[in-house]
């Protein structure tokens, strides 16, 4: 009888044993991403040995400097790629920036990894602190440089020193300098240089804003006005967003988050770099952003990013969502963008009139979504945004913002799906000249997998950002 129950405990013991190797025999060795093949390995993601968690992503042309051997300067300008991390060693969160090697160039200064700022942000004493925020999402132009984390979009111009230059060149120059911050005087003693760049406004992104997105029509249209988005992410237990942000599709898919459109402002002094509500009413505090649009996603989306596809002008192209959460495979979800645009069938979001009525659909707990063609007035668009109407504030609101659906069960609007591996982030574009003088756009996609936190779990750690051309299944 004991024999028989300890060949029974044996049996059971290498039963486990015989699992645990084969869960573990699959999924570190047997991973299969036949997408992939597509990507292309790009530069490595630096501060990965420093405890760097890369999050957000952009990219801009800059100009600067070069310095010629007979001591002249030379103009000169590339491609620059900036990277957004948090940092697990306690220290600031950090920019990291990278310049594109050109063409049938042999080595650059500015080729490969530059170096890094730290960002800087007033506290409620009025004096500025080091910046630990998430960093979600980085985009920036000439004039504005935005980082969205948690709840808030922070802005920066560049500082006095560089009115005359670019907040883009402020921060390439600075990156130079956290090479070598310390500098001797002659005199004995030693000066660290400053390599911080300060944020001078900031606004409630009215979502849990995660990631940026900066659309450049000029690179390839003569539009009048460029784009931010500012989106969300979502995942039901520890990422929750508004009630009123969970929207049910035309089709028939449970979204969960929001992703807002604003127009870039052409004017230097704008302090937010973008549009903002001009409504008579409104006093100047509240005077933020304006949101032209709400774009409904679903859920886990780390990124986004635009690409034309070749052969169609931009506003036929694609937009691509990173989709990743934990060990799972990263999706890049692809959809028609002409078709997201077409998508808003009516719903209104938030249509009050200036004294509080209207009708319209709360959602009182998380299992109550609100349907296509149904009006949602559980929340208003702008958080702590106000006018005064007969002595009284009131929040404002913009009944003519519509919803635009990005509906994964649209099989016209869902082109295409890459599965890939784990921890996508953020995304950037660069734009090529494609065949026909069409646009040849190739998606740089950002992986948080090969930072030190994930050493002992993560199937593939990748230390490259990698790319591809999007195209229709």
């Amino acid at each position: 009888m004991k024999h028989k129950k300890l060949i029974i405990s044996l049996t059971a013991v290498l039963s486990v044993i015989l699992f645990l190797a084969t869960f573990v025999f699959v999924w570190y060795v047997c991973d299969y991403y036949p997408d992939f093949k597509e990507f292309r390995e790009e530069f490595e993601i630096p501060g990965l040995d420093e405890g760097a968690v890369p999050q957000g992503m952009g990219t801009t042309n800059v100009k600067y400097e070069v310095k010629q051997e007979d001591g002249t300067s030379k103009s000169d300008n590339r491609q620059f790629f900036f990277v957004s991390a948090y940092m697990t060693d306690g220290s600031p969160s950090r920019i990291y920036v990278i310049g594109e090697k050109k063409s049938n160039e042999e080595a650059s200064e500015y080729a490969g990894y530059i170096g890094y700022v730290t960002m800087k942000f007033k506290n409620a004493e009025g004096n500025y602190v080091d910046f630990y925020g998430h960093c979600g999402g980085v985009a920036l132009n000439e004039n504005t440089l935005w980082v969205a984390s948690d709840r808030t979009v922070y802005v920066a111009k560049a500082s006095e020193e560089y009115k005359s230059k670019s907040i883009s060149r402020e921060i390439l120059e600075k990156a130079i300098i956290s090479r070598n911050p310390v500098v001797n005087n002659g005199d004995g003693t030693t000066e660290t240089k400053d390599f911080s760049i300060s944020f001078t406004a900031s606004f409630d992104a009215n979502c849990n804003a995660s990631f940026l997105y900066l659309y450049d029509d000029s690179r390839y249209t003569s539009t009048t006005y460029d784009r931010l988005y500012v989106g969300e992410f979502y995942r039901k237990g520890n990422y929750e967003t508004d009630l009123s942000h969970r929207l049910i599709t035309p089709n028939g898919y449970k979204n969960t988050a929001f992703m807002y459109e604003y127009n870039i402002s052409t004017s230097s002094d704008n302090k937010y770099g973008l549009i903002t509500l001009d409504d008579k009413g409104l006093d100047e505090d509240n005077k933020v952003p304006e949101i032209k649009k709400i774009f409904s996603l679903p859920e886990k989306i780390q990124g986004a990013a635009f690409s034309g596809r070749e052969g169609y002008g931009t506003n036929d192209g694609m937009i691509v969502l990173s989709q990743s959460y934990g060990l799972s495979n990263s999706q890049l979800l692809c959809f028609d963008w002409k078709k997201v645009n077409e998508s808003a069938n009516g719903i209104l979001y938030s249509k009050l009139s200036v004294d509080g009525s209207g009708a319209g659909k709360t959602p009182t707990d998380d299992k109550e979504e609100i349907k296509e063609g149904e009006l949602c007035r559980s929340s208003f668009v702008y958080n702590n945004v106000y006018k005064t109407v007969g002595g009284q504030k009131i929040p404002y609101t913009d009944s003519a913002l519509r919803v635009y659906y990005i509906d994964i069960n649209n099989k016209d609007m869902f082109v295409n799906n890459y599965s890939v591996p784990s921890m996508s982030e953020g995304m950037c574009v660069i734009t090529r000249p494609g065949a026909n003088a069409a646009p040849k756009m190739r998606v740089y996609v950002l992986f948080e997998s090969a930072g030190k936190k994930y050493n002992k779990f993560v199937r593939e750690r990748l230390h490259n950002v990698y790319s591809f051309i999007p195209h229709v299944k």
